[in-house]
């Protein structure tokens, strides 16, 4: 186990080296002056030549690119271009906030996911599977922005219900703290419920098709031929031998749920980590772009590593294959 931990995370690292150095020579290769949007065509040349001195954008390519790479092994993100503040500060008061979205969203896809996909394979072809299956293809392809805007119509302009966007309410800055965590709260549910539903109805498909795989295998007739209980055949031999697949399908939707945050949040006002990454690609604020395209793939990459250590951990195959080929070779 130690050795597929090893050798995935090392995967992982190469991964993130390549998308960020992608990232850099894009950016480095986009038309046009970063410095152009923010400095006035009657300024003395001087001070161009000074900033872009500063920035290190007078340098040659492979010089600007070696600099980056040395600075990012450090830790030193350097300094936004257009907020003239440290890239490090704004990404982690961005980060919690793009966690509040997505953990919750994830867990409430989980728990939807999960739960609704056994209950329309525990009753296959019946009505309540087929209206199921219906409500969760309708779901998923509902646009995420069109359902966000529904809501907001619905119990935030009309209703007045939910707040529709921002963190947190004028009047409960100077209260409690208990104040304060309800109102956040209020502020939360729309966009988890916009981010995570639709990828619930997704999971609750394929969770469906993987259970009712697993009906049709050998081992579910040889249980069901002992004797045993339906009940027990249904949730100790079919769920556990379909979850690891799911496990899989959760640990990908995991970029897919950071990804959806960037509309959710520009939608909702919400500022994370998809606000500061669409404004700063408007600005051409290229430390700040590639700094939070780092943490980004960070983020996703370690989604996808946790879920292939859950799928070695939930089923044994994997591990013991993984195994069999280093013995092998």
């Amino acid at each position: 186990m130690v050795l597929f931990l090893i050798r995935r995370t090392l995967y992982a690292t190469l991964l993130v080296f390549i998308t960020i150095t992608a990232t850099f020579f894009i950016l480095r290769f986009a038309p046009g002056d970063p410095l152009n949007r923010y400095f006035s065509p009657d300024i003395d040349p001087r001070v161009m030549v000074s900033v872009r001195d500063q920035l290190g954008l007078d340098r040659p390519l492979p010089v600007q690119y070696i600099q980056w790479v040395w600075s990012f092994v450090r830790g030193d993100f350097g300094v936004s271009i257009s907020e003239h503040r440290p890239v490090s500060a704004m990404l982690w008061e961005a980060i919690p906030r793009t966690l509040q979205l997505t953990v919750l969203a994830l867990i409430i896809e989980v728990i939807l996911g999960l739960a609704l996909g056994m209950l329309a394979a525990a009753r296959r072809y019946s009505l309540r599977d087929k209206a199921l299956s219906f409500s969760f293809l309708i779901l998923y392809s509902v646009p995420t922005f069109y359902l966000a805007y529904l809501l907001i119509t619905f119990f935030s302009l009309k209703f007045q219900f939910l707040p529709s966007s921002g963190m947190s309410s004028i009047h409960a800055l100077p209260t409690g703290l208990l104040s304060q965590a309800g109102d956040r709260l209020t502020h939360l549910i729309l966009p988890v419920f916009v981010l995570g539903f639709g990828s619930a109805a997704g999971l609750a498909r394929y969770m469906r098709g993987s259970v009712l795989d697993a009906i049709g295998q050998e081992y579910i007739r040889t249980a069901r031929a002992k004797g045993l209980d339906e009940k027990r055949v249904f949730w100790l031999h079919a769920f556990k031998n379909a979850l690891p697949p799911v496990l899989t399908v959760v640990g990908l939707s995991f970029p897919f749920l950071l990804g959806g945050s960037v509309i959710v949040e520009k939608v909702f006002a919400w500022p994370g980590m998809g606000s500061l990454m669409v404004d700063s690609i408007f600005a051409r604020d290229y430390p700040v772009v590639l700094a939070a395209n780092f943490i980004g793939a960070c983020m996703v990459i370690a989604g996808n590593l946790l879920a292939d250590v859950a799928c070695a951990l939930a089923d044994p195959r994997i591990k013991l294959a993984y195994m069999g080929d280093r013995r092998d070779q």
